[in-house]
């Protein structure tokens, strides 16, 4: 059964984000590096998450829903039963997704080069940095990289902040069909050293949005955090 995604709710705070405890992952990285492509090639729907050439779009911690079995049969929230809403499943309808393996992608505000002002970056940063350090139900954080760049300041700092506060997972190399495949290898190892990964604990992965390159891989890495 193909995979179902919904689109649930943009959090600008603490006190917007749902409450029904399913897990949630976390996808981090600089601004218009490819995390809404990314979600979109994971789930095959182009039309979930908006995707924009223009840097610092995403403000919020924009939640989307993720049915691995596909569809729930209590359906979208217009004919949902009793306890069962857009935002927080409750009684039966939060059992069920529990039970399916439901879980969060959570895209959060890029970092980086986005034109806003500097009271926005602030708010921004603590906004990201509580919902990284203090969310209960935060299972994983997978960090977002071009391949055709070398990691930036930005890309270091988080990662090593990541590392720090044990939050540390996989790196994604987006956008691998703009790169040609025998320069992989090289593009590859420049992120690698540059991140410090450790193999085991901090898989990088290759990845394109339009060829599939990575998609199962990286299915392969959610399904098996979200189950723990």
């Amino acid at each position: 059964m193909a995979v179902y995604a919904e689109f649930v709710l943009s959090a600008a705070s603490p006190a917007q984000l749902p409450g029904d405890g399913l897990p949630e992952v976390a996808l981090v990285g600089r601004s218009n590096v490819g995390k809404s492509s990314l979600i979109n090639a994971l789930v095959q729907n182009r039309k979930l998450a908006r995707t924009s050439n223009t840097p610092g779009r995403t403000q919020t911690l924009n939640y989307y829903r993720i049915w691995p079995e596909g569809k729930p049969r209590f359906g979208d929230a217009d004919s949902a039963p009793a306890g069962a809403d857009r935002f927080s499943l409750t009684g039966t309808a939060r059992e069920a997704a529990l039970r399916a393996g439901a879980f969060y992608l959570v895209d959060m505000p890029g970092y980086g080069f986005a034109r806003v002002s500097e009271s926005q970056r602030q708010k921004w940063g603590r906004l990201i940095e509580n919902y990284l350090v203090k969310r209960g139900s935060l299972c994983g954080v997978v960090q977002v990289v071009d391949l055709r760049h070398p990691p930036s300041k930005d890309d270091v700092a988080m990662r090593e902040w990541l590392r720090h506060n044990g939050r540390s997972g996989p790196c994604v190399a987006t956008k691998a069909d703009k790169v040609g495949r025998s320069q992989w290898p090289r593009h590859l190892k420049v992120i690698a050293q540059d991140l410090a990964l450790v193999p085991v604990s901090e898989p990088l992965i290759l990845f394109s949005a339009e060829s599939g390159v990575g998609r199962e891989e990286v299915w392969r890495w959610l399904i098996e955090q979200v189950k723990h």
